[in-house]
């Protein structure tokens, strides 16, 4: 969703107003968005039921849990009212269309 390309006014005009996306895919890190901004887009021009969080250009994550001190961290500490789930490598997550997490670990 978020590609490459930072934060932009379609993401509420677009992917908010007229796709009203309950799922989101948020790109993150250094050549992509960083952790406040990202945080910006889903808390106030997106507003999405969950998020994605992928492309993270960081080791995020050991054994399955997300580390302390990363974008990732920092993004998901700012994202207010709404489940961040890290992306990760052999793990399939299942939602439903109101952008709930159904299965997979959620």
């Amino acid at each position: 969703m978020s590609g490459d390309t930072g934060v932009h006014g379609e993401m509420q005009t677009i992917v908010r107003g007229f796709h009203r996306s309950n799922l989101v895919l948020m790109n993150l890190g250094v050549g992509a968005i960083m952790p406040d901004s990202a945080a910006y887009a889903i808390n106030e021009l997106i507003r999405p039921a969950s998020v994605i969080v992928t492309h993270v250009n960081e080791a995020a994550t050991s054994g399955g849990v997300v580390r302390p001190n990363t974008y990732t961290t920092a993004f998901i500490d700012q994202v207010k009212s709404r489940p961040v789930y890290p992306a990760l490598s052999g793990r399939t997550l299942e939602f439903d269309g109101r952008g709930a997490c159904v299965a997979g670990g959620c």
